[in-house]
């Protein structure tokens, strides 16, 4: 690793095995980060800082460096989220050393309060909130986690443990955390607003849907979906990747240039965006054309990797993999010219 000035370690001794580091680089793929990497050792970089993750005499080490000490406490919440997501039973095995934080609430969370609930299109409610300290949250990162508590429950939020890792609360106190995409922020005044898809039966959506004025939620972050920094872009994604897709154009270099499919329900959520003058925005009418994801194949599935623009894509889980395996396994795309998220998933 290059010169940093805060560095920690985590150890989980006699956890090595070939299937679960297999799962851990796989996940840190899905999410957009490019290793290096052997059968025991891979190595990358985040917009936090760097990280080693190594099978040891039959232990799993991971080493995280950072420019200073706050920065590193979210490089580490970004990995232990990766590490989450692959084997959560081994994330609770990993004894850390270095530098780490003290006791108390995480640098990366808020307590918000509601400034206001709105409805600017049929399917989605404007959320705005207020919260102190946001400056790095706007910091070029597009999402962040909120925290909601369980109904009719004293909020029970997450604090640091004696080994400086982040706690959740966990059984009747667990927490509701989805991940949403800034609409706008405001660091002097502490205003933020998101949008939320409406959907029915979705605890969010009940959440806005009864929000008063003051209401408290916790917030985490920012983390994630940072902004692509190609020339040339091809975006696609249905309603749930629209804040995202919304918040690349509108942060986008004016010579920027490309094409956004951006499937709804009806023309009704047809939406003007902000954006440069060379790209092109078309809406895709779930049930009339084609989705997102077919979109991105018709366009691209036998095109020559040189042919390609920056891709990014946003949908179901399921048809966000097939992308993912094609465009990535077969054409060969690696992560510094594509993103593929899963925004949401398909019932059985």
């Amino acid at each position: 690793m290059t010169d940093t000035f805060a560095t920690c370690s985590g150890l989980a001794a006699s956890t090595f095995a070939a299937p679960r580091f297999e799962k851990i680089a796989l996940q840190l793929s899905e999410h957009g980060y490019e290793v290096k990497r052997n059968e025991a050792w891979m190595s990358g970089a985040t917009d936090r800082g760097q990280f080693e993750i190594a099978g040891e005499e039959g232990a799993i080490k991971i080493t995280l460096a950072a420019k200073d000490a706050k920065t590193l406490f979210m490089l580490r919440d970004q990995i232990l989220h990766i590490v989450d997501h692959a084997d959560p039973e081994l994330l609770t095995q990993f004894e850390w050393s270095g530098i780490l934080p003290d006791q108390g609430p995480p640098a990366n969370f808020r307590l918000a309060e509601v400034v206001e609930v709105t409805q600017p299109f049929p399917h989605f409610y404007r959320v705005t909130l207020k919260a102190d300290n946001m400056a790095h949250f706007a910091d070029g990162a597009m999402h962040f986690r909120l925290l909601l508590p369980p109904q009719g429950r004293t909020p029970v939020w997450p604090a640091l443990d004696a080994t400086g890792r982040t706690r959740f609360p966990t059984g009747e106190d667990q927490l509701h955390n989805p991940v949403y995409t800034f609409v706008s922020i405001d660091v002097e005044t502490g205003l933020f607003a998101f949008d939320v898809f409406i959907h029915d039966g979705g605890r969010i959506t009940e959440w806005a849907r009864g929000a008063q004025v003051g209401d408290p939620i916790g917030m985490t972050g920012p983390g994630g979906g940072q902004m692509p920094t190609a020339q040339s872009l091809t975006l696609v994604g249905d309603e749930t990747a629209l804040p995202a897709i919304r918040r690349i154009l509108a942060l986008a270099a004016p010579e920027v240039i490309g094409h956004a499919y951006i499937e709804v329900g009806g023309a009704e959520d047809i939406q003007d965006l902000v954006k440069p003058k060379g790209i092109t925005v078309t809406w895709l009418i779930r049930g009339t054309d084609l989705g997102p994801v077919e979109t991105l194949f018709a366009l691209y599935g036998d095109a020559p990797m040189e042919a390609m623009p920056f891709l990014w894509c946003g949908a179901e889980k399921s048809q966000v993999q097939r992308a993912r395996k094609h465009f990535r396994d077969t054409i060969g795309i690696g992560p510094e010219q594509s993103y593929f998220s899963g925004y949401w998933r398909k019932e059985a």
